[in-house]
């Protein structure tokens, strides 16, 4: 059986929902009769190997679109630099402006090549400046991989080359949209498109098909082959209309990753669903199963849903097996999330400034990308350069134990990877009293503490009081062993059970 995992995009701030397929990876790998793919619907301006490398990803297993329309595999970059400038025979002269970036000036004409690159001087892509405009950007991995167009600094056209240098696909834009895509007999797409339409000499026979879902009803119709091919999506939104129309027999799943709410909010009676899900929400006759990550989801969506469509409780992360209690800093704190506005970082950031003076030594180290100088900003006006700190993306398993508490300010989290990984290594949870993940991992009392969540500056203190009370309260080795015991239910013997009954062929019938 094989298993399309199907997500928009990755990259440099990943969210959840990459690492929530990271999980899911590793278990599925466990199952002997699964093979699993990770299909990668949005254009992504940098190599997705980076990416895939850096969430763990077999390279193998990784489906961007974009590959298959033009019969690649994910591939790093391997062309560098200096074989790059071999191929400008202008006269030109060259210019290092900082990490990553290399510019060529071609002598007399007002063009500019700015080279950018990844790790060890490879070239990622090349873009084309005439004066201040942008006019095209070349991206490369083992050899040119495809070419955009700007007119106007606006993308109007993007040509997609096969390995050796065929086109494989062109692909007509208006305001950052998909007009139309060209699919050339070089590309593995062509034979399994269907109808062709012949065009004026400029298509050449090429199969035509108008606006983007119709391109991605393309990439999955030559996907699924196979009669036992499962279809599984992590986010909607935008996706799922081009799944729909060719799934077939095919089994499909959704993910609900988050709240299916919208803002919890009733109109007129009626729920307002979150728009990431309402597609799916609105159909159930065309999904076979929704997967959610908490009992509590999956209570509230049957209460709400009824029997029009079934719903699977599978969490999204696994725990690790617990390793040595290692030392831990009785004062350090940590989180881990994207620095997004939704994440509240800044009212962490303000809860230790309010809990170091009531525990000198008290200290918070952020991990996560994203938006650095908010935070920064807001680390500036609490004075508290010399106890928060930004660690960057980074590996977190055995790290994570040596600290004292794992806090969140987040009011949004369907699971909470984060927090299962820090219980899984012993940590006590301090966040807000919000549904679902918090109240499903967080046990009051036993290993951490709920706050009341009241969108108001009482939030700041509320977080910073639990955090004094935990850690001087005597009880954080008995809070850490009480973590180590939750964290079993969510070993990855248990989570592949539970993926096991759902794509098993019982399952199906």
């Amino acid at each position: 059986m094989r298993v399309f995992n199907v997500n928009k995009a990755m990259g440099l701030a990943s969210s959840g929902v990459e690492y929530a397929q990271a999980y899911r990876r590793d278990v599925l790998a466990g199952i002997p009769w699964v093979d699993d793919y990770y299909v990668f619907t949005d254009y992504m301006p940098t190599n997705p190997s980076v990416f895939a490398d850096r969430l763990g990803f077999d390279r193998a297993q990784v489906r961007w679109v974009y590959d298959v329309v033009a019969g690649r595999e994910t591939a790093p970059c391997t062309v560098t630099v200096d074989e790059l400038l071999t191929w400008v025979t202008q006269p030109h002269t060259v210019t290092s402006t900082g990490p990553g970036l290399t510019e060529v000036a071609l002598t007399g004409t007002g063009l500019r090549y700015r080279v950018r690159t990844l790790d060890g001087g490879l070239v990622d892509r090349v873009e084309t400046v005439a004066g201040d405009r942008l006019v095209r950007v070349d991206h490369y991995d083992r050899t040119l991989h495809d070419v955009e167009h700007f007119h106007e600094d606006r993308l109007v056209r993007r040509v997609v080359y096969t390995p050796d240098g065929r086109v494989a696909a062109e692909q007509l834009y208006r305001d950052g949209e998909i007009t139309r895509t060209l699919v050339t007999p070089a590309s593995p797409l062509h034979e399994s498109a269907g109808v062709r339409r012949r065009g004026p000499s400029s298509f050449r026979g090429d199969v035509v098909v108008e606006g983007r879902s119709r391109f991605f009803q393309l990439v999955f119709r030559h996907l699924l082959s196979r009669p036992d091919d499962v279809v599984v999506v992590d986010r909607a939104l935008d996706v799922i209309d081009g799944i729909y129309p060719v799934v077939g027999d095919h089994r499909l799943y959704s993910v609900v990753h988050a709240e299916h709410f919208d803002l919890k909010q009733v109109e007129d009676g009626v729920l307002l669903w979150n728009n990431h899900y309402e597609n799916v929400f609105t159909r159930p006759d065309l999904v076979d199963g929704l997967v959610v990550s908490t009992q509590r989801q999956k209570e509230a969506l049957d209460a709400h849903l009824g029997s029009s469509i079934p719903v699977a409780c599978i969490p999204v992360g696994v725990a690790a097996p617990p390793g040595a209690h290692p030392a831990y800093d009785p004062f350090a704190l940590v989180t881990a999330s994207r620095l997004a506005d939704e994440k509240h970082l800044d009212l962490l950031v303000r809860a230790v400034a309010a809990a170091r003076d009531r525990v000198p030594g008290v200290r918070l180290d952020i991990y996560g990308e994203g938006n650095r100088e908010h935070v920064l900003a807001v680390v500036d006006q609490t004075q508290t350069r010399d106890c928060v700190r930004l660690m960057g993306h980074q590996t977190l398993g055995g790290v994570l134990g040596t600290y004292a508490l794992y806090v969140s300010a987040s009011t949004s989290e369907g699971f909470g990877l984060t927090l299962l990984e820090a219980m899984a290594e012993g940590l006590p949870l301090v966040g807000f009293d919000v549904d679902y993940g918090n109240r499903e991992l967080v046990e009051p009392g036993v290993n951490g503490m709920l706050v009341p969540h009241t969108s108001t500056d009482d939030d700041v203190a509320a977080l910073a009081d639990a955090v004094v009370r935990l850690l001087t309260s005597g009880s954080l080795d008995a809070m850490r062993a009480a973590s180590l015991r939750k964290a079993e239910a969510y070993s990855a013997t248990h989570v592949r059970e539970r993926w096991e009954a759902l794509l098993s062929e019982e399952a199906a019938c």
